[in-house]
């Protein structure tokens, strides 16, 4: 097995384990004995059991800023409306939660109690996920989509913690083993979006 790909393999059990066992009922040794490497193997890589975890959350964010992405998506980011735009980004996030739950569990359910290191990780992919929607919305009030009265700051609070517990919910608590359609996903979309744009989006008749 080439490096990159047991380092891949080492965070994949490491993933299993975090979300199944939590942080701290699990040990460097599970995850050895996960993936049948030597405890050497695991040292070759990681500092520690807060590097691997602290590795897989950063991972994870990277990931979720290439899902969201108009440009990877090669939507005309001129060519859509301010409603589409907002679609696009919550769609895009559920899909990519619903895409591994195990991950999703970790990265929306820990957080509390951890070590500061690891806590101010989540905090940080927290933090992430709510200033780019912070600018989203700056942009939409600059393009006359988006009310100027909101507190933008609040509102992307609100819809980011929002959007982070539906994932929880949906993708952990009420896991499929098949997975959720495309069909489910934009049906979740649709449900939150409807709950949230009257209070954001300028109405129709008075966006220019």
């Amino acid at each position: 097995m080439k490096a990159d790909e047991r380092k891949e393999a080492i965070l994949k059990c490491a993933i299993r384990l975090f979300s199944n066992q939590g942080y701290y009922q699990t040990h460097i040794s599970d995850i050895i004995n996960e993936a049948q490497i030597a405890r050497g193997t695991v040292y070759q890589y990681f500092n520690n059991k807060d590097d691997i975890f602290i590795t897989i959350v950063d991972t994870f964010y990277d990931k979720w800023i290439n899902m969201v992405s108009f440009e990877l998506a090669k939507i005309d980011f001129n060519s859509i409306s301010a409603k589409d735009y907002f679609r696009h980004r919550i769609r895009q996030t559920l899909n990519f939660f619903s895409l591994d739950p195990d991950l999703c569990n970790i990265a929306l359910r820990m957080g509390i109690g951890l070590p500061e290191k690891v806590s101010q990780t989540i905090s940080r992919f927290e933090k992430r996920i709510m200033g780019i929607i912070a600018d989203d919305l700056k942009l939409g009030q600059q393009n006359s989509n988006i009310r100027t009265t909101i507190n933008v700051e609040l509102t992307a609070a609100c819809l980011t913690g929002a959007l982070l517990r539906i994932a929880h919910h949906y993708f952990v608590k009420k896991r499929k083993q098949k997975g959720y359609t495309k069909k489910e996903i934009d049906a979740i979309t649709d449900d939150f979006i409807s709950v949230f744009i009257s209070g954001v989006f300028v109405p129709r008749e008075e966006a220019k």
